[in-house]
Parts: C-alpha cells; structure tokens; sequence
C-alpha cells in the first residue's frame, strides 16, 4: 500500500511538472520569430539568452531559432522584408512555430500626437485609419504565412503598455490606442486555424517601472529582462492553446 501511494505522488509530481513552464505539446524544428524591436530582443540584456524569444525557444525544449525582428518595422516592412527572408532563413527545415510582435510602430506616431492625447479621442485623431492600414497588412502577412505553413502554430503578441505605472506622459495616450490595437490583432488572429495571441497587458499593468526601462537613466521604452521573460510566459501559454 506504501508503495502504491509513493507511485502515485510521483506521477501527480511528473503531472503538474508538465503543466509549467514549456507547453503540453511537444515542438522540434526551428522556432521562427518576426516583427519589431520587442520580437528583435530590445531592452533585454542579452538578446541571445534573455530576450523573449530566446527564453521561449529554451523553454520549448531548445528549440533553435531564426529571428528576423528588425527595431522599428512596421506591418508593411514584415510584408516587404521579413516574409521573403524566412525561405532561406529557415531552408528546409521544419517550422516548430512563428510568433508575430507587429503593428506598434504603425501606430507609434500616434501617441505623441496631441489630438490623441484627448479623452474622447476626438475624429482628427487618425486611430482608425492607422488600425485599418494594420488589420489590412496583418491578414496579408497570416494569408502569405499560411499559403506556405497551413498548419504551422502562429501566435501574435497583444501589446502591453510598457509606460503603465510610469507616470510618463505617454502613458494614458497608450492606454488609449493599445487597447484598440489588441482588438485588431486579435481579429485578425481569429480568421485562421492553427492561431492563437498572446495577452500580456494584465501582467504589466502598473509595472512599468519594475518590467521596463521607461524610468532608466537612459529612456527606452522595451522591456527589461523580467518584462521578456514574462512575454515569452504569454507565449508559453498561448502555445498550448493553439488548435
């Protein structure tokens, strides 16, 4: 009876230690990463170790990877650049995953805007324009993904504010336009299978000072090593819910 009781605490134990850190399913291939400074690793001390992306690839079993994040690119500079690299960035060899931080710097012009820095955010604020042109280049960016990896796990980052909690005066013009983009990426995601986003504004709600370097010395609005490891945990989470 002893026995069957060790036995059993040791399979509960291998049980929940499969529930954490790297998803249920089991990945091989290369891990393929796209998008702007976050997806590049900005902010993270060591873009080869602590970057999301690297933490993600480690916890997913080691996983190598190919990333194309570029500071700076927008949804069309993914269309233009980065989607004709993955060819030869990846050549031939299986896709384990993709993860897609886009769509922040489309809309980065907006936040110093001073008609968006209006509460209601008045009609010459151009949000909506700037949304349309991203939910019109984020579909073509998943069609083209898709047309070549059908059924290849996809998960978006939904953006966090990095200036929560800062006190900076970007702080509530983000608070008001990132909402908005998370709703357009996460209708975008929703059109196609295999797909999934991953949600990360909870975790750094009012912890800008503590996830990011908005309040360093030296301004720079990505997160610091904590912030991209809890990003990698949102992908993490996401990747087990990918269908």
């Amino acid at each position: 009876m002893r026995l069957l009781s060790i036995a059993a605490v040791m399979i509960a134990a291998v049980a929940l230690g499969a529930c954490g850190g790297a998803s249920a399913r089991h990945y091989d291939g290369v891990y393929l990463s796209l998008g702007d400074s976050v997806a590049a690793g900005n902010g993270s001390s060591d873009r080869a170790s602590t970057s999301f992306a690297a933490l993600l690839a480690k916890d997913e079993g080691g996983l190598a990877v190919e990333n194309l994040g570029v500071a700076g690119a927008t949804t069309g500079d993914v269309i233009q650049k980065q989607l004709p690299q993955i060819d030869a960035a990846v050549a031939g060899r299986k896709l384990a995953f993709i993860t897609i931080s886009i769509g922040g710097n489309d809309l980065g012009a907006l936040i110093p805007n001073t008609t968006c820095q209006q509460e209601p955010l008045p009609a010459s604020c151009p949000l909506d324009d700037a949304l349309a042109g991203v939910t019109r280049n984020l579909d073509e960016i998943m069609r083209q993904l898709r047309a070549k990896h059908g059924s290849t796990p996809i998960v978006l980052l939904l953006y966090p504010n990095f200036f929560s909690g800062t006190g900076h005066a970007f702080e509530a013009p983000a608070a008001r336009v990132l909402p908005r983009l998370d709703e357009a990426i996460s209708g975008v995601a929703a059109r196609y299978k295999h797909t999934a986003v991953a949600p990360t504004a909870a975790v750094f709600e009012g912890e800008g000072p503590r996830l990011t370097h908005v309040l360093d010395a030296r301004f720079d609005p990505h997160p610091n090593d904590a912030g991209h490891r809890l990003i990698a945990d949102a992908f993490v989470a996401a990747l087990k819910d990918v269908r």
